[in-house]
């Protein structure tokens, strides 16, 4: 595998960390809400409907507009700008996570988790897959269904591509699992204000994309540069 490849799986196992960490965040901190997705958003805005709860209906409805923001904004920055759409995601995720750390349990869960829609929906456009693999980082339903069924297509044919496809997912679901965990010592020890360890994989996934980019190896020849300068200077 080229080492292009080998960091872009990287960059992928690291946003499942942080992925299945703010899955988790949700779920422990917002009566059991997984807020990655909008399926349970979605059933309850119907519920709602029937129920004429028109205050609940109103925020969820919010909910739905914002995850659809989040998901609208890697197309729009792809179309129309040169920017890095997996580094502005991080950036914004880094954002979101550090309005998160702030928040309180008495704030209204629909409205505490605005920022978690946005940040895990605009995630899941921004990082889509590696190497042709289409692999969501948010939630992990479809992640074990091309595990299993790859798997299988493996046993049954011997052909080495399900077997690399196989060995891809179920990277992606230990490292969404290995974010679970985490997130919920971050919460046992720190309550709310846990959230604030979701930089860690945050940070690591900026770093695989700096290196996939070869900047780091911009920086070290500018450095290298800068000091030839600097000897030619004392000499």
């Amino acid at each position: 595998m080229k080492e292009s490849n080998k960091l872009a799986y990287c960059t992928q196992y690291s946003m499942c960390v942080a992925g299945g960490f703010i899955a988790a965040y949700a779920i422990l901190n917002h009566a059991d809400f997984l807020a990655s997705a909008q399926t349970a958003n979605l059933i309850n805005i119907a519920l709602c409907i029937t129920g004429s709860n028109w205050m609940e209906l109103c925020l969820r409805l919010i909910a739905v507009l914002v995850y659809m923001v989040g998901l609208s904004v890697p197309v729009l920055v792809a179309k129309y700008t040169h920017i890095n759409v997996k580094m502005l995601c991080i950036f914004v995720e880094i954002s979101m996570i550090i309005l998160l750390y702030f928040f309180t349990k008495r704030i209204n869960t629909i409205i505490a988790l605005y920022p978690v829609f946005f940040m895990t929906s605009m995630q899941w456009n921004s990082f889509p897959g590696v190497d042709g693999f289409a692999s969501s980082s948010i939630f992990s339903t479809n992640n074990l269904r091309q595990f299993t069924t790859s798997y299988v297509e493996y046993r049954c044919s011997k052909d080495r591509e399900y077997l690399k496809k196989t060995k891809f997912f179920g990277g992606v679901l230990l490292s969404y699992h290995a974010g679970v965990i985490f997130s919920y010592y971050a919460y046992r020890h720190f309550a709310m204000k846990g959230v604030i360890f979701c930089l860690i994989p945050l940070f690591t996934g900026m770093l695989f994309i700096l290196m996939e980019n070869g900047f780091l190896k911009i920086i070290k020849k500018e450095i290298a540069v800068a000091r030839r300068v600097i000897a030619t200077g004392r000499s």
